[in-house]
């Protein structure tokens, strides 16, 4: 039973789509066809399926719409099968992260990173920051961002964003702090003078990833398993993402200090 169940819920991309697509509501066969971009007569035979296993219920009027005991398991298979699917994408990737250092229950809910792009970098460019943060930040009004690693384009990305007024929250690690402080004083004095920053420090031991989020994506260098950067990054621009970014600079924002503390 338990078996059939689970072979019901992820054996088939389309029952699994149906089932997310349910749990906003019930539908018809039109919207159905239409939202998941599929006929009718490829959908029907899972549809099926899904009303025998006591999922899906079908009204007088041809309405579909979760059954009880359906809302419930798939409100709760939601989370796994976005984290299953945000590993698959990268899962080399994946394996040779560091995530010990993401609090618990945004660890549980990394799925919501949604459809993520890796960016690696071509050997020309690998010492740069990369274009993909730059272009996608370029018009932003608010940014948060989280640095655990020093990167000598660092202070002048941050002062350019300051200087364009953009709201900045910043956290740097004592050691990024030092290096920012002791070789770019004329960086350092522009983003601490702006008065649409905040300018945070947190202990080395933290381990934090390196991020940036902004209103509209969110930006993310994990180190990897053996705690270095290796210029492999992911981009995502998906709203829940974003959300969940925000959240991870909260944790890391309770952790920090000020830069006169």
């Amino acid at each position: 039973m338990v078996l059939d169940l689970i072979e019901t819920l992820f054996l088939s991309e389309k029952r699994e789509n149906l089932l997310i697509l349910l749990l906003n509501g019930p539908t018809d066969i039109k919207k159905i066809n239409s939202m998941l971009d599929v006929s009718s007569s490829s959908i029907l035979p899972q549809i099926k399926k899904l009303r025998e296993s006591g999922l899906v219920h079908k009204d007088d009027n041809g309405t579909y719409e979760l059954t009880t005991i359906g809302r419930l398991i798939v409100e709760n298979m939601k989370p796994l099968s976005n984290m299953l699917k945000v590993f698959d994408k990268s899962d080399l990737y994946w394996d040779d992260r560091e995530l010990n250092t993401i609090p618990e229950e945004l660890l549980n809910n990394i799925g919501d990173l949604g459809e993520i792009e890796l960016v690696v970098p071509d050997l020309d460019h690998m010492y740069e920051i990369p274009e993909k943060l730059i272009s996608n930040t370029s018009d932003s009004q608010e940014m948060s961002a989280m640095l655990s690693f020093f990167h000598p384009d660092f202070p002048r990305f941050y002062k350019d964003i300051t200087n364009r007024g953009v709201v900045l929250d910043l956290i740097v690690t004592d050691s990024v702090f030092e290096r920012m402080q002791n070789d770019y004083e004329e960086e350092m004095k522009t983003i601490l003078e702006s008065g649409n920053t905040t300018f945070l420090i947190c202990k080395d031991e933290v381990k934090a990833p390196t991020f940036n989020v902004t209103e509209k994506c969110a930006y993310i260098s994990f180190f990897n398993s053996q705690g270095r950067y290796d210029h492999q990054d992911i981009i995502t621009f998906e709203d829940s993402a974003v959300d969940w970014c925000k959240e991870l600079f909260s944790y890391y924002r309770e952790l920090s200090r000020p830069v006169n503390e």
